[in-house]
């Protein structure tokens, strides 16, 4: 059977799995095996068990566990929140503060444990106490879930790792590549906040609490062991001191240390961290396994050759191509979780960007970039979703959806900077590594 016909077969068939609710791990894995029975025969099955083993014995792959639970630790302990408390007393006399203060804990949080940690916890403590000081809803909902999202793009993003693996690209250069754009993100997010906050200042109200010098001082100790931490396994890696994955292990265990400084180190703490990291892992794994089973049986197939010639068969520019494979991007993040895209489009897009003489380092962060936008972009947004599992009563579903359209368009702004100024993404990458 030709590889077109067996394109129109897999693709119909997962799409159809997917549009009836069946989740991407189980569509994608269930017809990939089917396909590989039929067209390869029995013995071809053998991949699959084969393939598995290679998969969850990978040692780039104990990153995910290692980095999930250095960010689990510091959010069960409870030190994010005091660093959120913390923080606050520094901008007390900023109108707005208290959001900016958001946005620079959800990055600090970022850098420890990647997407989750910031809206969850930032849901549960920024939102009411904005709220009470009488923020705009548009505000407090919106700057906590932007930021809450850089944690796909600022390292280390667990979607990068697993991007990373499915598309074989390195991950430390896709570390390198999110940072500047991830603190572009961040830094026109504050200067949001600060415009809204001058232009009307109703909806960003000064707090009228009375906070000392000693009391901003004593803050400091809140953030001093963590932000050593991010800079001893964040350094070592664009350093080229440690690999990825013996940087994720150091920072494992110094959130360990740092929970047992504080005497924060419980039974209760330990098990809930665990228990995340558990549910994460196998979740990122589960996606993983049917994702290279699709590569491994598509690539015999001929998928690669006949991308190839179809690509080069187009008399069009290739940025045309570049900002068409974009809005599928866009689309797709709209209606599906971003692994799934990952799953199914970047095994697809990456050796397009490559035969069009694009940087790899430089599509992948594009890619990483409208996966962060489909997190705040209803109706399947993720940030949208999680949020309202958090936030005080009173708080409805559409005033989630009508706090991020401005952050939205700072998201789709700083994607379209980075395609016009590629240095953005691989300035830091080609200087360090």
């Amino acid at each position: 059977m030709s590889i077109e016909l067996i394109t129109i077969i897999l693709f119909i068939s997962l799409l159809s799995l997917l549009a009836v609710g069946i989740p991407v791990t189980f569509a994608l894995g269930s017809i990939t095996v089917l396909m590989t029975l039929i067209f390869d025969g029995p013995d071809a099955v053998y991949t699959v068990a084969t393939t598995t083993y290679q998969q969850i014995t990978s040692p780039t792959l104990m990153t995910i566990p290692l980095f999930l639970i250095m960010g689990n630790f510091l959010v069960e302990s409870g030190i994010s929140e005091r660093m959120y408390n913390g923080l606050s007393y520094w901008l007390s006399g900023v109108r707005g503060g208290l959001a900016i203060v958001s946005i620079g804990v959800c990055v600090a949080l970022a850098m420890c444990g990647g997407f989750g940690p910031g809206i969850l916890t930032m849901g549960l403590v920024a939102v009411p106490a904005m709220l009470k000081h009488g923020y705009s809803k548009n505000i407090a909902l919106g700057s906590v879930m932007a930021g809450g999202v850089l944690g796909e793009i600022i390292p280390p993003a667990i979607i990068m790792i697993i991007f990373a693996f499915i598309a074989r690209v390195s991950i430390g250069k896709l570390f390198l590549g999110g940072m500047l754009p991830g603190f572009l993100l961040a830094a026109l997010y504050i200067c949001y906040i600060v415009f809204t906050g001058i232009i009307k200042p109703d909806e960003l109200p000064k707090p009228d609490i009375h906070v000392t010098w000693g009391m901003r001082w004593n803050a400091l100790r809140e953030i001093i062991l963590p932000c050593m931490l991010v800079l001893l396994v964040l350094g070592s890696i664009f350093l080229g001191v440690a690999t990825p994955t013996e940087a994720a292990g150091v920072g494992a265990l110094g959130s360990i240390i740092i929970c047992a400084i504080h005497r924060k180190l419980t039974w209760i703490v330990v098990t809930n961290s665990c228990r995340q990291t558990l549910k994460f892992t196998g979740m990122a794994l589960w996606i993983l396994i049917p994702a290279t089973l699709f590569g491994v049986f598509y690539g015999t197939a001929g998928a690669q050759e006949m991308i190839m010639e179809f690509i080069q068969s187009l008399e069009v520019n290739r940025w045309l191509v570049l900002i068409c494979m974009q809005l599928v991007l866009l689309i797709f993040g709209m209606f599906m979780d971003d692994y799934a895209v990952v799953t199914i489009c970047a095994p697809i897009m990456l050796p397009i960007a490559k035969l069009l003489g694009f940087d790899p380092i430089w599509f992948s962060i594009l890619f990483i970039l409208n996966m962060q936008v489909a997190y705040l972009t209803p109706p399947f947004g993720w940030a949208l979703i999680m949020m309202k599992g958090v936030v005080p009563d009173g708080v409805t579903t559409k005033d989630i959806w009508r706090s991020v359209p401005p952050f939205v368009l700072i998201q789709l702004v700083v994607l379209i900077l980075v395609m016009i100024f590629p240095q953005i993404a691989i300035w830091l990458p080609n200087t360090a590594l």
